[in-house]
């Protein structure tokens, strides 16, 4: 009696421990994989953030390139405007010059005039008559008088034309000084212009160094994340192999997208198509059209399906004895966690989505957490 008593003790302690311990152990998973989204979006969060960041750093580049553009005009402008300004001070002061020399002649003609008026008008009317009363008759006087007329009225003709060269100079001389004016006002608004162009250049370039330095922060965080992410997706693994009993797929992978059999990269290191820096690729990469058929490698049963960081929209399957296949970068996801499927089950699409250049399907294949050559299983 009391080994039966003892015996329903132990089945009812048995008993109580199972249901507190599958609760707890659901629990655990749950956190994880609660986790593991909580760090994908945080992922994804910071994804947009350098999509922004690059949108940011485009235009920017793109303003510096129209401002190089504007400030070689300038500087175009200026230099023309400089050698216009320098032959215009050249003209300028070759007209001085001339105006110099025409002011000379103007007036040491004007003295010998007034040597020779001073001389034949000292005496006032005088001086006619008294030229006339010397000649020897009435045509040596009008003849006398001719000449006198005819040297003044050249001496005054000549002073005429003198003065009226000098007003000619004068009045080039203002229109190149006037000329001056406007193109050196025009070279200091150039000038001004290119200033502003240069230091609204600068400016834009601090802001692209910061953009730089931004994105390199976001790329940092989203490493850590990713790491973090990894990590996290290497316990759930273990512990969806630890608590699934023995192999259960057929042990031979089917080629999963059949619309291609196209490999654009292939299992191990790399240069990032992305990142341009060398980097271990944990699968392959079949180039297919958008939208086409991902299938199931094997029979199995799906233990992720969402957003997986750089991965974007992921599969992954479980085939039981540690062996788990990875469907990535889809355009649509067509299973759900827990769903059962056979090989050749359409589970999701090719897309394009997380760190992609183009459409494509990324399949690795995990061994007991760890990615091993998917070349090992496919047949």
């Amino acid at each position: 009696m009391n080994r039966k008593r003892q015996r329903l003790v132990a089945g009812i302690l048995l008993f109580i421990m199972m249901i507190v311990t599958v609760p707890a152990i659901a629990s655990e998973i749950d956190d994880l994989r609660n986790q593991q989204k909580l760090i994908n979006n945080e992922i994804e969060n910071l994804k947009n953030n350098i999509k922004e960041v690059d949108k940011n750093a485009k235009n920017v580049a793109q303003e510096i390139v129209e401002l190089d553009q504007k400030l070689s005009e300038a500087q175009k402008e200026l230099a023309a405007t400089e050698a216009k300004l320098k032959e215009t001070q050249q003209k300028l002061e070759n007209t001085k010059e001339e105006l110099k020399q025409a002011e000379e002649r103007v007036k040491e003609q004007q003295d010998d005039l007034n040597v020779r008026l001073k001389t034949m008008y000292k005496t006032g009317p005088v001086d006619y008559i008294e030229v006339l009363l010397g000649s020897s008759s009435f045509s040596d006087f009008l003849t006398r008088l001719d000449i006198v007329k005819r040297i003044i009225e050249a001496d005054k003709n000549l002073l005429a034309e003198f003065r009226l060269r000098q007003e000619e100079v004068a009045q080039k001389k203002a229109e190149l000084e006037e000329q001056e004016r406007q193109i050196a006002a025009q070279r200091d608004n150039i000038n001004a212009r290119r200033q502003q162009i240069v230091a609204y250049r600068g400016s834009r370039q601090r802001l692209m160094a910061q953009l730089e330095k931004q994105k390199k922060e976001y790329e940092l965080q989203v490493a850590k994340l990713q790491k973090d992410s990894e990590n996290l997706r290497r316990q759930i693994l273990a512990w969806e192999m630890k608590n699934q009993k023995g192999y259960f797929g057929t042990g031979v992978f089917l080629w999963p997208a059949p619309s291609s059999k196209a490999v654009t990269s292939d299992f191990g290191w790399r240069i990032h198509p992305i990142f341009k820096t060398k980097r271990f690729h944990d699968g392959i990469d079949i180039g297919a059209p958008m939208g086409a058929d991902v299938l199931a490698a094997d029979d199995g049963e799906v233990i992720f399906a969402g957003s997986y960081g750089g991965y974007g929209n992921t599969i992954i399957v479980s085939h039981g004895g540690g062996i788990s296949t990875q469907y990535s970068h889809l355009s649509k996801i067509l299973v759900g966690v827990g769903k059962k499927v056979l090989k050749g089950d359409k589970i999701g699409l090719v897309g394009s989505t997380g760190w992609s250049t183009g459409p494509h399907l990324h399949f690795s294949v995990i061994k007991n957490g760890e990615y091993v050559s998917p070349w090992n299983w496919l047949k």
